[in-house]
């Protein structure tokens, strides 16, 4: 059991999206986090049996969902938040700065 000290510094986490937990079948395929200012990602590596393609295809869906929740919240067109986040990815995959660092890891069941 946790005290409420401890229960103030967990990390604030986003909820399951709407049909996974009614699901016949799902897994988290990754999960990214800002902690103290620098990006942390977990994954699993072969969640698509080694198919790098099947990575760029997910990164393009979370693209599509990110401009339509932020057409959703008025910040700017649907086609202008694409277009943003296209040139911020072209540019940094082509940039030699990114930092990494990391270890596979196992999942964990709930």
């Amino acid at each position: 059991m946790h005290d409420d000290d401890e229960l103030e510094e967990m990390p604030e986490e986003l909820e399951l999206p709407d049909g996974v937990v009614d699901a016949d079948q799902a897994v988290e395929v990754l999960r990214a986090w800002v902690a103290d200012g620098t990006l942390q990602v977990i994954f699993d590596p072969e969640t698509f049996h080694h198919d790098v393609t099947e990575w760029g295809r997910l990164l393009s869906d979370v693209a599509q969902h990110v401009a339509n929740a932020v057409e959703m919240d008025g910040q700017m067109n649907r086609k202008e938040a694409l277009e943003k986040i296209h040139d911020a990815f072209d540019l940094n995959m082509h940039s030699s700065d990114v930092a990494m660092s990391g270890r596979i890891k196992g999942r964990t069941e709930h």
